[in-house]
């Protein structure tokens, strides 16, 4: 369960306003869980034990991560093709550091991260795609966006003019996506894989098509 999820059900919030939890904790960086208690004091009532519930999640978040199998050979081999390395996440602070934490292969490839919590805007917002292009001086026509949601990832690239390459590593959740791209209401992506596993070997394909800026969820 997401954090959002976690905090909203924590403070007995209703399914509905799940959305403003995200927006506090996700769009703004804070520098520890006293911070984060203050800000949702102007979504909820917070009792001590809130805040040391709070307090433990935190905690928990800042090793939450885990590298995904096939990410940093993906991520490795983007910059060997020449590619510059964008990553554009919705994420808040704890879990940023436990990505930094899990993922030191990674992290260091990365040459300019569009965070949420550093943008205050959230994912399908085309701003954090133009600030991650902008600072990589990358044109659209010649980048790709790798990504595991339709709506936040894929959809907002394609009306960017980006290649995409979606990685269904869960299905379940891409149900309804899967079905409008199926129906031809939305469009479908360049590229369609099942894990990321699959990356390194689809970028050499493209690689022969095109170059420029790999832009990496």
């Amino acid at each position: 369960m997401s954090p959002t999820k976690q905090i909203a059900r924590l403070l007995g919030l209703p399914p509905e306003q799940d959305r403003l939890v995200g927006d506090v904790i996700m769009c703004r960086e804070f520098a520890g869980p006293r911070e984060v208690c203050a800000a949702l004091a102007e979504v909820a009532s917070l009792s001590r034990q809130h805040e040391e519930a709070l307090s433990r999640l935190w905690a928990d978040q800042e090793v939450a991560a885990v590298e995904i199998p096939g990410a940093a050979r993906a991520v490795a081999r983007a910059r060997e093709l020449g590619f510059a390395v964008g990553l554009v996440s919705d994420i808040w602070v704890p879990y940023y550091q436990a990505f930094l934490r899990a993922c030191p292969d990674i992290a260091p490839l990365v040459d300019y991260a569009a965070l949420s919590f550093r943008l205050g805007r959230k994912k399908p917002a085309e701003e954090l795609y133009r600030a991650a292009l902008e600072a990589l001086d990358a044109d659209p026509r010649r980048s790709v966006m790798i990504g595991d949601t339709y709506e936040k990832d894929i959809l907002p690239a394609i009306n960017l003019g980006l290649a995409t390459i979606w990685v269904l590593s869960r299905p379940e959740r891409e149900y309804p996506a899967m079905a409008r791209v199926l129906w031809g209401e939305w469009p479908r992506p360049d590229i369609i894989v099942p894990d990321t596993s699959r990356l390194a070997r689809v970028l050499d394909e493209l690689e022969q098509k095109r170059r420029g800026t790999c832009t990496w969820k």
